[in-house]
């Protein structure tokens, strides 16, 4: 078993049974307790749990991000219409950036029409999307680590690499969003790159679906400042108010 697939399991042990041992994890998992430790320390950086002695509690932010395949076939209708909204927006000769997510994938799917795009992504399911629908564009690849769950490349080399580029339009996914905490997301290395990809661009948008109003994650990536638009399935006149209040125009999809 890999290591990030045990401490997740880790996590779903506790919001369970809502604390456990060293000595309990390292039975269950079959490692050493010196392992158990070492996931734990991690966990606790990442803000999942708290270290107590002899074991760990479940942190108050300790919201696994689902993978890739999890979330796909989840209100997939809602996430389609979404993208194709996105797409919409996007004119001939536009230079975007597709953060990774199930959400933002469904944008592909309606670009055939657009011409000279330059597409910027770090996301393995986006470009096997543009490949398989023969996307006539200029496909600019972030290389970096690559995170299997969310088909993502991420850390160093990859924020590195797209600090450099400039573009029209970032379209960035969020797991959660309320309008005290803003957009945020489980993990810090994805969180660094939608930062990014926020701060590269000239306009941005922030796309989500209705399950996501008032989740909040570990790592807020965005403040309400730094978003310009938000294409979502379902809002409330109260938060469409509150965010024309934050210069934040809400397209409904």
């Amino acid at each position: 078993m890999f290591a990030e697939e045990r401490r997740k399991k880790i996590i779903r042990l506790l919001e369970t049974k809502k604390r456990a041992s060293v000595n309990e994890l390292s039975k269950n998992f079959d490692v050493s307790r010196a392992t158990i430790r070492r996931d734990l320390s991690e966990l606790e950086k990442s803000g999942f749990l708290r270290r107590t002695h002899g074991g760990a509690i479940l942190s108050g932010s300790s919201k696994l991000e689902p993978s890739f395949k999890e979330k796909e076939d989840k209100l997939a209708d809602e996430k389609r219409t979404i993208g194709k909204k996105a797409a919409e927006i996007i004119k001939d000769g536009d230079t975007i950036f597709i953060d990774a997510g199930t959400t933002t994938r469904q944008i592909i799917d309606f670009l055939e029409e657009k011409n000279d795009l330059t597409i910027v992504t770090h996301a393995l399911h986006i470009i096997n999307k543009i490949n398989e629908d023969k996307i006539d564009c200029e496909l600019i690849v972030i290389g970096g680590n690559f995170k299997r769950s969310t088909e993502a490349m991420i850390g160093p080399l990859a924020e590195d690499y797209l600090k450099k580029l400039r573009v029209d339009k970032s379209f960035i996914g969020s797991n959660g969003f309320n309008l005290e905490s803003a957009a945020t997301t489980p993990d810090l290395s994805e969180a660094k790159i939608k930062e990014i990809g926020l701060e590269i661009a000239g306009e941005n948008f922030l796309l989500f679906d209705q399950s996501k109003w008032e989740e909040v994650y570990f790592y807020r990536f965005a403040e309400l400042k730094q978003i310009d638009f938000i294409i979502t399935d379902l809002i409330t006149e109260n938060q469409e108010k509150s965010l024309k209040q934050e210069n934040i125009e809400v397209i409904l999809a």
